[in-house]
């Protein structure tokens, strides 16, 4: 039987700034089972990132601030738990690799020596065990000549490598949940191919559960099992990958599929979604999709929906409030 590993409840995330309070996250709820790989998709400036960085407890204060939900790890509510104790966990059961890569990496390290930080923090190595560790987990992402990557520093690398070393640093310590944010940003399509395959082999092999967070559909598409899609802060849609492709219920989950070219279609034009995510210091009073949505009418324009189970998923649309099918059809 399958364990839940990680279960957010009603989180939510403000920045509070000179302009007004930014609610970046706004009632947020989702789950992590044990060996899953679950893909949060959603246009920039949904709040995806943000979501990621409220689970390890990592926004910065000020601005920012979790003002409300729960986070629970293996039963433990992560909120609750003080600094010292969320450092424990914090790059050791649950890891991040962040976005990008050079930025993320300290210049004025070598890359073996970053890796093998988190090993004598949190596994109490000695420096020769912990880099003969930085050295296995090199080689593990399949960079060529360990010993050496080992002793270089971030400039001397290449984006794909960086990356591939921002892998190896997040599951050095074999963590339960590896958060992946945009993994393949800024990346080539052939190096793009070999870190989701890289991906997928260490989860194979450690039995590590994924959060992937991205925008790329055709990458959920590969080795995502279920998909959140994020709007303005907000969960609109949740439910297994398959049903996401097939049958999109949510106006804004079939504006982004709607958006992917076609490769066995003529098509002069890329459809797009009209607009733009409205700004989180001052969102729609109803449907926060409602002034982009092509199927939009006075209800939605006026009051907020909630979020309905409709065939085994969740949507948050006027559309479904029975929960029946009558807004089935949108593709």
């Amino acid at each position: 039987m399958t364990k839940r590993i990680l279960n957010v409840e009603n989180l939510e995330t403000a920045f509070y700034t000179d302009e007004g309070i930014v609610r970046a996250v706004d009632n947020v709820s989702f789950h992590l089972d044990e060996g899953e790989t679950l893909a949060i998709v959603g246009e920039s400036g949904c709040g995806k990132t943000v979501t990621s960085l409220s689970v390890l407890r990592l926004i910065p204060f000020p601005p920012g601030k979790i003002t409300g939900g729960h986070i629970y790890y293996r039963g433990r509510d992560l909120l609750e738990l003080k600094e010292k104790e969320m450092r424990s966990i914090r790059g050791n059961e649950i890891s991040m690799i962040f976005q990008e890569p050079m930025t993320s990496l300290n210049p004025v390290f070598t890359v073996g020596r970053q890796i093998m930080e988190s090993l004598v923090f949190h596994q109490n190595m000695g420096k020769n065990d912990a880099r003969r560790r930085s050295i296995e987990m090199i080689k593990l992402v399949g960079i060529p000549t360990p010993e050496k990557c080992a002793d270089y520093y971030p400039h001397q690398l290449s984006g794909g490598m960086r990356q591939r070393i921002m892998i190896a640093m997040a599951l050095a310590c074999r963590p339960q949940i590896l958060i992946a944010d945009e993994p393949t940003t800024a990346l080539d399509v052939t190096v793009q191919a070999q870190i989701l395959r890289l991906m997928t082999d260490l989860k194979e092999k450690t039995d590590t559960s994924i959060i992937l967070i991205t925008h790329d559909l055709g990458i959920v598409a590969q080795i995502a099992e279920r998909v959140i899609v994020m709007y303005a802060g907000e969960v609109v849609e949740s439910a297994e990958v398959k049903s996401i492709f097939s049958d999109p219920l949510h106006p804004y989950t079939v504006g982004l599929l709607k958006s992917l070219p076609k490769i066995n279609e003529e098509q002069e034009k890329l459809y797009n979604i009209e607009g733009s995510v409205p700004s989180p210091k001052n969102y729609p009073k109803g449907c926060r999709f409602s002034p982009r949505c092509e199927r939009a009418f006075e209800k939605c324009m006026t009051k907020k929906p909630g979020l309905f189970a409709c065939n085994g998923r969740h949507v948050r649309c006027w559309l479904y409030e029975r929960g029946d099918e009558e807004g089935g059809g949108l593709l």
